[in-house]
């Protein structure tokens, strides 16, 4: 039976969360099997009703890109496995490791069981057991005397959670602010003003001949690692047989980097001057029409960053600019993209504008095998696009309000800034200074122990939700979640629980519950038509369809033309750097970890980093030459020291790593968030210097000089790799094999 027949009965039968049941149908004869499947419906039989066979349920996860889409295997009502959505179109069947351990964290050790409240002192995670009805009417109350003062603090939002969180804040008059990785702060304002747009670009990669990649770990974390992986592997794949190249241009030999067919070294925070000079080397030598880049690089003399006098700064030769210059000119389509340690310095907005305004220079900006803009949402005022997180400069103001006691009642959900924002500006403190905290979170973490109330939420598998992702895939495109398993715990949904808050404070939405917001937006995008359900005129099969299907998107409307030359110029600017050490420290967020958030899943915590292959541990990758130079070898543990202060750390010696360089990954660190967790490793976010990207005011993670010495002490770093250390294979002889005849 075809997957849309299947649809059409079980829109019927109300067997509408199904998309396949793996059942033979043979057994039914010529006999119509509806009456069967109304008797065995998925969804009208508990959840957990032993069927004895499969389930497979579609949904979305809207951690990564805002919404990638799933399917998960359901067995006699427990979700046993996570994969990729075949149908959506952002990531069309793959998935990352992140969401195959959706679940663990569904039925993890120690996720929050209810309701707490504190009964010891702000941060000892110390807490009693609340029943739902008594921690409704605290929350209520602290709702109403917080009204006009109440601050939210949640990880990005988009689709239906971002509605209905607008609606709520201006219900009790507060105000809203997104924490994220900095770096997407600077990316986002760097869109802005290269292509303005308010949204993340779409990379048809699958269509382009030449890549040039500036530190963007696309193929790590980076924005939308799953559907930049699928463009990547069209790129490899080639288009009419011609493989596409690939160069990476950046201070580390990341995962990403190592699957490029050259690494350029370039210093830290340098990115913006190389990209200039090869705007210089492209104009100069005709490769590029000279006329469009006038508009292009509007007040910037491209001669005053010619080869020569960029090169030193950059820690590269002239003729090594120039060549990458030809190449990129040279092999059309071309696309350049920047981000993670490039946004991630004092000048990283100049570093990311420059590299983006290459791409109008090669004709690539809405071109096909270019840079794609993405549209808005098909519904904007129920189905908002994500919004961009808070800098740190801003941070400091809002820091300051919770302390002067200007704002009575903090909420917090999806977001642990205590852990992320560097100590230096204040905020476990200022939570502690008299603030009401309410934290909507499913395990204890450096946040939620400062609360004095926490309401566990359902996660992933439990919840409904629409999410418009950002990037998408450069049409309108909105993913479906659906609770695919009963709660494991006794947690309550986060839209609900806003719904009712806003009610208890005078408001009134449209809705009562998530999922009849979930209905009524599926509804409206049927009213509005187009989209990739056509045919389909009851509203309940229609819903069921978009059910199955996981989601509604649109491949027939894509963004507005492109603009001919950035919208709004940057200043040409170099790097600073806190402190007086003999290295740069760059941290670096790791392909399982991220910046932290997913330290307390063990399966994420066994995952290897690609290149050193360590696991469960802070190190620092020192070069191996830098190491014999400091006498330490793997293992040996070091002191880094900043102008902020000192972490001992194990050595990991990677011929790779520059020899001024020490890369340190994030991830660990966390005083509490779980047993996988907590008291592991050392936290980059806790001695990295607070400088900020000048013009946006983010975070510059990546601006720190530090120094490091021997601490005469010796550990067992756990990594794949065994004993075997790394080396280049420059340094052994080449054996040649003849084959036999």
């Amino acid at each position: 039976m075809r997957r849309r027949d299947f649809l059409k009965l079980v829109a019927a039968s109300g067997a509408g969360a199904v998309v396949f049941t793996g059942c033979d149908l043979s057994q039914f004869g010529d006999g119509d099997p509806k009456r069967e499947f109304q008797i065995q419906s998925a969804v009208d039989n508990p959840q957990d009703f032993a069927l004895g066979r499969d389930l497979w349920y579609a949904t979305a996860y809207p951690g990564i890109a805002g919404g990638s889409g799933l399917i998960v295997r359901v067995y006699e009502g427990r979700a046993k496995k996570v994969d990729g959505n075949p149908d959506y179109p952002l990531n069309m069947g793959r998935s990352t490791a992140l969401e195959q351990s959706l679940v663990q964290e569904l039925y993890h050790p120690d996720r929050i069981g209810g309701p707490l409240k504190l009964k010891g002192d702000r941060g000892s995670g110390s807490f009693s057991a609340l029943s739902w009805g008594d921690a409704q009417n605290e929350f209520n109350s602290m709702i109403t005397a917080g009204k006009g003062s109440t601050l939210l603090i949640t990880g990005p939002v988009s689709g239906s959670e971002a509605a209905v969180v607008d609606q709520f804040t201006k219900a009790i008059g507060g105000q809203h602010v997104t924490y994220e990785p900095e770096e997407r702060i600077v990316l986002r304002e760097a869109m802005r003003r290269v292509f303005g747009s308010e949204h993340l670009p779409a990379f048809d990669l699958g269509n382009a001949q030449f890549l040039l990649n500036f530190g963007a770990e696309f193929l790590n974390d980076w924005i939308s690692p799953v559907h930049l992986s699928i463009g990547y592997g069209a790129f490899r794949a080639g288009v009419g047989g011609k493989r596409g190249r690939y160069w990476h241009v950046g201070p580390q030999l990341s995962a990403t980097a190592a699957n490029a067919d050259k690494w350029v070294y370039i210093n830290p925070g340098t990115e913006g001057l190389v990209a200039l000079s090869l705007a210089q080397v492209m104009t100069s030598q005709g490769l590029v029409d000279k006329g469009a880049a006038s508009s292009i690089y509007n007040g910037i003399s491209l001669d005053d960053y010619a080869p020569d006098k960029v090169a030193s700064k950059a820690g590269i030769s002239a003729d090594q600019i120039t060549e990458m210059a030809k190449a990129f000119a040279g092999a059309k389509p071309a696309i350049a993209m920047a981000g993670t340690s490039a946004a991630a310095h004092t000048n990283g907005l100049f570093n990311l504008t420059a590299v983006y305004a290459l791409n109008y220079l090669v004709g690539s900006v809405g071109a096909k095998g270019g840079v794609m803009l993405n549209p808005d949402s098909p519904l904007p005022d129920v189905l908002p696009n994500m919004t961009g997180g808070t800098s740190y400069r801003d941070w400091k103001p809002i820091v300051d309000k919770i302390k002067s006691g200007g704002t009575k009642l903090v909420l917090v959900h999806d977001a642990n800034p205590v852990y992320g924002l560097p100590p230096a500006i204040g905020l476990k403190d200022a939570l502690g200074a008299g603030t009401k905290v309410v934290s909507f979170s499913n395990f204890l973490d450096e946040t939620t122990t400062q609360a004095d109330l926490v309401l566990p939420t359902l996660v992933t598998l439990e919840d409904w939700g629409l999410h418009v992702p950002d990037p998408g895939p450069g049409y309108p495109t909105v993913a479906l979640q659906q609770p695919v398993v009963k709660p494991f715990v006794d947690a309550k949904s986060f839209v609900d629980l806003l719904i009712g808050a806003a009610t208890t404070a005078g408001g009134s939405l449209p809705w009562k519950t998530n999922e009849e917001l979930v209905r009524t937006v599926v509804g409206q995008l049927q009213q509005a038509g187009g989209g990739n359900i056509t045919g389909v005129d009851d509203p309940k099969e229609y819903f069921v369809t978009v059910q199955g299907q996981g989601g509604w998107w649109d491949s027939n409307k894509a963004a507005s033309a492109a603009p001919t030359a950035p919208a709004k110029p940057t200043n040409a600017a170099e790097p600073k750097f806190d402190g007086n050490g003999e290295y740069y420290l760059l941290p670096y967020p790791t392909n399982s970890l991220s910046y932290g958030e997913n330290s307390h899943l063990p399966w994420l915590q066994a995952l290897p980093e690609p290149i050193s292959t360590n696991v469960w541990s802070t190190w620092v990758d020192v070069n191996t030459s830098t190491a014999k130079k400091l006498g330490v070898e793997t293992g040996d543990i070091v002191k880094l020291t900043t102008s902020t202060g000192s972490v001992e750390v194990a050595v990991y010696m990677n011929p790779s790593a520059p020899t001024d360089v020490l890369l340190v990954p994030f991830g660990q660190g966390h005083v509490i968030f779980s047993r996988y967790a907590e008291k592991r490793g050392e936290n980059p976010f806790a001695f990295i210097a607070a400088q900020t990207e000048a013009e946006t005011g983010a975070l510059a993670w990546a601006a720190t000089k530090v120094s490091i010495k021997k601490a005469n002490k010796k550990v067992r770093v756990p990594r794949l790799e065994g004993s075997v250390p790394a080396y280049q294979l420059e340094e052994f002889p080449i054996i040649e094999v003849e084959a036999a005849e």
